[in-house]
């Protein structure tokens, strides 16, 4: 599993956008068994208040307390999984202290980022934690499950890519900001090919799914009192590998079918459960999970910012990439 950072689908070119932003991902979901999600959204623009449900089975369509729902990492362990958190994140910062909760519960924790407090700042670009992937070694008498959160496309901008990965000019001050996310975009691509790549090379790989937090607005960043609906805009991507489909061709099939259907990242709990083939948990909806035949979100109940905004009002609802 993969969470992108502020990352929105419109500065994608696997979404349609004009600019070519994801040059592997364009070709990656041309593969067997890769899907891309049409008409994904966050169901926050902020981090925290994202990821607390995207990560647990509190989402914005039932009435769990957040405070009792169970995380996703101790759901896999429950069922025999060994969990691994791998992040570029601040771990005890002002704005990420609730997630580094759920990821103490993983069986080995790696953050690159030794920041602290009110800060966004990291020594390392995204690319080290595909290198501390590479080094682990994973437990080959249990299923594995791994968690990598990049800083992606976090301001600021141009301190989230090498130079080398400066695709578009930043000189102009005109178009600096537009120019420099987009160069984040296409970093987080690169780095997105080389953790699938390290995956893939494993005799046990059976998937990767990636998902940003939340999008980004070219003015007002994702402050969710400027909403706009570029910060709700986000990619979500599946890779499975041919192993997995075959073993499990009903779940293959109702992703490929549910594609363009509405989904809100904090029903990634619900996809991540059934992928991983944990059965019978209580209280589990099944129209909540878009691998089942059973998913069911209309346009008209879709919501994001915790229910405050709904998904029929976007007016890119209709278009080619929305």
């Amino acid at each position: 599993m993969v969470i992108g950072e502020s990352e929105s689908r419109d500065h994608m070119h696997a979404y349609g956008y004009q600019r070519e932003t994801t040059p592997w991902l364009d070709q990656a979901v041309q593969q067997p068994g890769n899907i891309l999600f049409t008409h994904a959204y966050s169901n926050h623009t902020h981090t925290v208040p994202t990821l607390t449900y995207a990560l647990t089975e509190k989402n914005q369509y039932n009435a769990v307390p957040l405070e009792k729902a169970y995380s996703i990492i101790e759901v896999a362990k429950a069922a025999g999984y060994r969990t691994y958190w791998i992040s570029n994140q601040v771990k005890y910062g002002a704005y990420d202290t609730p997630i580094a909760a759920i990821a103490s519960s993983a069986d080995q924790e790696i953050w690159i980022n030794g920041n602290s407090g009110y800060t966004t700042w990291t020594n390392y670009n995204d690319g080290e934690l595909a290198n501390k992937l590479g080094q682990i070694k994973f437990d080959s008498q249990k299923n594995n499950l791994v968690v990598i959160h990049l800083m992606g496309s976090h301001t600021d901008y141009q301190e989230r890519y090498p130079k080398k990965q400066e695709k578009f000019s930043v000189k102009d001050k005109k178009t600096r900001r537009i120019n420099s996310y987009d160069n984040t975009v296409f970093y987080t691509d690169a780095v997105l090919h080389q953790i699938y790549d390290i995956m893939r090379a494993r005799d046990e790989f059976q998937g990767m799914v990636y998902c940003s937090d939340h999008g980004e607005d070219m003015q007002h960043s994702h402050e969710v009192t400027k909403f706009t609906w570029s910060m709700a805009r986000i990619p979500f991507v599946v890779f499975l590998s041919q192993n997995y489909c075959q073993r499990n061709p009903a779940t293959f099939q109702n992703l490929v079918k549910h594609k363009e259907d509405y989904w809100t990242n904090d029903l990634l709990y619900d996809v991540l459960i059934d992928l991983m083939g944990i059965q019978n948990l209580p209280g589990r909806e099944e129209t909540k999970d878009i691998a089942s035949d059973q998913y069911f979100l209309p346009l008209e109940q879709g919501k994001t910012c915790h229910g405050i905004k709904s998904l029929d009002d976007d007016p890119g609802v209709g278009s080619d990439n929305q």
